[in-house]
């Protein structure tokens, strides 16, 4: 019998995922959150409350060892919450456990940085958000399942400002999953109450009500578009785009193959396409950090599956050793350095 890596099952790929959490704990050991960064990005925003970001950051400051526990346990329960995902809708028609080890290696090989704690809480979040948006694609009325999505994705912007733009996930589901006007409204309030939430406790402080809606803005456009490219090591750079262009390649295979998926999986995986495009454009924007790119291992994991799939067994073990071995490689360069 051949093994087959792309047909993965739950016990390796969870043994796997596990593996790289503690490699990518361990990497980010000396790369403990700067104060001085700290505040800095509290001068941004004076008559505001603390923002949850904020708070994140200053907790990873203070427990930088209760924080890589902390972000390790968000890396296992991100990577199977992508993986639950895909099992439960069939988004590739045959059983296959292999976007929970994905995960892992994405955000492993490029998303530690100083502040991990934030990008992978918010990592976490929108994989929430994305599988109550697909939970919500059903006959019936989906509210509690499109409100607990909406609800995530407002907070999503709070916990990482970069991730602003993603917002626009909400008139994107909407569409694609038919929601009636009923479910819109319930959304609509979802999203808008992590943001009301925070304004009013700010108000109650003291503050102003809007105080923290017009810091987040200024946060969000402080930096300069293109700067995490800049920011990333070389070797990062090279992982990032050949991705990306694995990325693409499983797009066009579901092209080609896209009367072969159930209508419910395939507009599950256009979603997820559309997730990845704006989180590519998260990546380019002011306020992206290096552990932005947590935000574009979520889709990124449920599509490549995909391809995955599709190919010979030998190219997809070959792919699949190459990204854990650039992943581990790139963990222990960044603790040498």
């Amino acid at each position: 019998m051949k093994f087959d890596i792309a047909r993965q099952p739950l016990v390796p790929a969870f043994l796997t995922l596990a593996a790289l959490a503690v490699a990518a704990m361990w990497g980010a050991a000396g790369h403990d959150f700067d104060p001085a960064q700290l505040n800095g990005t509290a001068a941004i925003q004076p008559e505001a409350a603390t923002s949850p970001e904020t708070l994140l950051l200053q907790f990873q400051t203070a427990h930088p060892v209760w924080a890589r526990w902390i972000a390790g346990v968000l890396i296992l329960f991100t990577g199977m919450c992508a993986g639950r995902m895909t099992i439960r809708y069939n988004l590739y028609s045959v059983g296959t456990c292999l976007a929970i080890p994905l995960y892992g290696a994405i955000v492993c090989g490029l998303a530690v940085g100083d502040d991990f704690l934030p990008a992978f809480t918010a990592s976490a979040l929108l994989a929430l958000s994305a599988k109550n948006f697909a939970r919500s694609f059903c006959n019936g009325y989906g509210f509690d399942a499109i409100f607990r999505a909406s609800l995530y994705l407002g907070l999503l912007p709070f916990v990482s400002t970069a991730a602003l733009p993603l917002l626009l996930i909400l008139p994107l589901a909407v569409l694609l999953f038919r929601r009636t006007l009923r479910e819109v409204a319930v959304a609509a309030a979802g999203l808008l109450l992590p943001a009301f939430t925070i304004c009013y406790i700010n108000w109650g402080a003291g503050g102003e009500f809007t105080a923290p809606l017009t810091a987040l803005g200024n946060a969000f456009i402080a930096g300069k578009p293109l700067m995490l490219f800049t920011a990333i090591p070389f070797r990062n750079l090279i992982l990032l785009g050949g991705i990306l262009v694995l990325d693409l390649l499983a797009v066009l295979f579901f092209l080609s193959d896209i009367y072969a998926v159930g209508t419910k999986s395939r507009t599950i995986l256009i979603y997820i396409i559309s997730v990845l495009v704006l989180a590519a454009a998260v990546l380019c924007s002011p306020a992206a950090t290096p552990g932005t790119v947590a935000l574009a291992a979520v889709p990124s994991a449920v599509l490549l599956p995909f391809m995955f799939v599709r190919i010979h067994r030998n190219i997809a073990l070959l792919l699949y050793l190459l990204l854990l071995a650039s992943a581990v490689i790139g963990t222990i360069l960044q603790y040498s350095i």
